[in-house]
């Protein structure tokens, strides 16, 4: 009898322990700044535009979809990419479009979102339309992905 009553005790403390983890897991992906949050609660969605990227059909639907899914509007700020993306960084901006590689000297400091208009993912130094998103938003990232999808 002892090996069954510790065999149920096992199985409890093994069912408690997934219990606890996957409610953990409840709050991610998390926005350590709020990004989603007050894209939502300001009805605005601040978005970098670097000077001269032209837009890509595929940028313009998720831009659409972001502004629809968040009931925000999107204020367009133009400028120099370096410029554009340290204001990003800083939360000066909430996303950045343009046309950058995956291995940018900037992807330290940002998160550069999948290639967009693209059936597969460009080699890394190649410059293609995408978003950057600032690193640790997970939940933004996550959303402005899905909005990215065809």
């Amino acid at each position: 009898m002892p090996s069954i009553v510790h065999a149920c005790r096992f199985r409890l403390v093994a069912l408690a322990g997934a219990i606890t983890a996957l409610a953990a897991c409840a709050d991610i992906p998390q926005d350590p700044e709020r990004t989603e949050a007050l894209v939502r609660e300001t009805g605005v969605i601040r978005l970098g535009w670097v000077g001269g990227a032209e837009p890509a059909d595929a940028g313009t639907e998720a831009l659409r979809k972001l502004s629809s899914r968040t009931d925000a509007r999107i204020e367009r700020h133009d400028g120099e990419s370096d410029r554009i993306l340290h204001d990003l960084a800083d939360g000066k901006l909430d996303l950045v479009y343009g046309h950058f590689p995956k291995k940018s000297p900037w992807a330290r400091e940002v998160h550069f979102g999948s290639a967009l208009g693209w059936r597969a993912e460009p080699p890394d130094e190649k410059f293609a339309p995408r978003f950057a998103m600032r690193n640790g938003e997970n939940g933004w990232i996550m959303m402005v992905e899905a909005a990215s999808q065809p």
